[in-house]
């Protein structure tokens, strides 16, 4: 990144400020690759040319917004945990880091979102300096859960590095979902739900304890074949499927306003005239792709459930809900992906007839939950939606960082997934 220049007084101070708020925003909605520097000085109502006595480039402004993100998260994380008492015990530290790492995230969510969704896009050089500092604050992190323990505070049957990448996945995904200032719980209250749900466990003492997951692993199974099924009568044409399969990886990369039609059809190995004969505008491929990534998903979640035993317990199902939903979007990782990060990018008319059909998703997984509740499986004291969108998003970011070559199969995942959301962290009784 070019250095920094001289900017005196409280009103250039201020300019940039705005101008960096206007390019996190700009950034997590058009991508890397859609933006342009007019862009950004229309939001942040200055002139484009101006722009340049602050940042010398494009290169430059997004570096810098990646930098300030990551820079006041792990800043203000750091330093919460450093200011508790010398006798706080390390469960105390870790929980500080979770309501800290919240309370950030949902201040600046811009930053958030557009550093989960342009980091890929962005040039190399920036993307190894963003990575490396990244690297830093997840080692920050995992000292907070190995030293927790090694202190024989927290549970050991459960890999540290999968604890840590799950929660931050399901902290940083709130973004997207979690309003603070609107009707339901606070900002703080969220922060204390989310650690609750992972350091306490939802589960009741009731169903507390070591649990296999090999039934729901096995409706899981009966589910892709039941799936395999449907699929076989509805599945698109073989060519449009190429195509699809490109366009994920494609919006994947380069963002919504990034993505031209021709270059889906070059990872496609097809002519660009030949994309019409199946979809009839990028806006029209979009909706087939975000469809089909939430179809496979929900499909085999449901699926899933049907192949229980009909007296299956409502916190098997749930299991169950939670194991075919991790296999499906490890499997089909770049559906997932693209899905995460251009939806929210996408005009209102394409995302309506996606969210539509995601709302009744959500749904369905809620009424597994409140189930579960009235079953007393699942304690009462936990808000169902926002618990059930922290799981979710937990799930999805699974596929931004699980490498199948590691030392745990996606099956080993599930039930590390499901050991640490029913049963928690802490080892011991709760104090309920």
């Amino acid at each position: 990144m070019s250095e920094a220049r001289n900017r005196p007084g409280k009103k250039g101070t201020a300019t940039r400020a705005r101008i960096l708020d206007a390019a996190a925003f700009v950034f997590r909605m058009n991508g890397y690759v859609g933006t342009r520097l007019s862009d950004v000085a229309k939001v942040a109502k200055t002139q484009a040319g101006s722009m340049y006595y602050h940042f010398s480039s494009r290169e430059d402004l997004v570096e810098e917004v990646l930098r300030v993100g990551q820079e006041r998260t792990s800043g203000y994380v750091r330093r919460r945990v450093a200011a508790l008492p010398e006798d706080a015990t390390h469960l105390d530290r870790l929980h500080e880091a979770i309501e800290a790492h919240l309370a950030t995230i949902l201040e600046i969510g811009d930053y958030t979102a557009a550093t989960i969704r342009i980091l890929g896009q962005v040039p190399d050089e920036i993307r190894k300096r963003r990575l490396h500092e990244q690297r830093e604050y997840g080692l920050f992190w995992r000292s907070l859960v190995d030293s927790a323990e090694s202190a024989g505070e927290i549970r050991s049957d459960l890999d540290g590095s999968v604890v840590r990448m799950f929660l931050l996945g399901a902290m940083n995904s709130s973004p997207d979902w979690f309003r603070p200032g609107q009707p339901g719980l606070s900002a703080e209250q969220f922060e204390r739900q989310c650690v609750v749900v992972f350091t306490e466990g939802v589960a009741t003492d009731k169903v507390r304890g070591h649990r296999s997951v090999d039934t729901e692993l096995a409706a899981v199974e009966a589910g892709r074949a039941a799936c395999a099924g449907l699929t076989a009568t509805t599945d698109l044409a073989g060519s449009a499927q190429r195509i699809l399969d490109a366009a994920a990886a494609v919006f994947r990369e380069k963002g919504y306003a990034g993505t031209r039609l021709v270059d889906v059809a070059e990872a496609a190995g097809i002519k660009t005239g030949s994309m019409y004969y199946h979809f009839d505008s990028r806006e029209d491929l979009v909706v087939h792709l975000l469809l089909a990534a939430w179809k496979r998903t929900n499909d085999l979640v449901r699926e899933s459930v049907n192949a229980l035993p009909a007296d299956a317990a409502p916190l098997q199902r749930l299991t169950t809900a939670i194991a075919a939903h991790l296999l499906s979007v490890l499997q089909s990782g770049a559906y997932t992906s693209a899905l995460m990060r251009i939806l929210g990018q996408v005009p209102e008319d394409v995302r309506e007839q996606v969210v539509t059909h995601q709302r009744a998703y959500v749904d369905y997984w809620r009424q597994s939950f409140q189930d579960a509740v009235a079953a007393g499986d699942i304690r009462d004291d936990l808000d169902p939606s926002v618990t059930v969108m922290m799981l979710i998003g937990a799930l999805n970011w699974a596929v931004e960082w699980y490498r199948p070559d590691g030392r745990l199969s996606p099956q080993d995942l599930v039930s590390q997934f499901t050991t640490l959301v029913f049963d928690g962290l802490i080892l011991g009784t709760r104090e309920r």
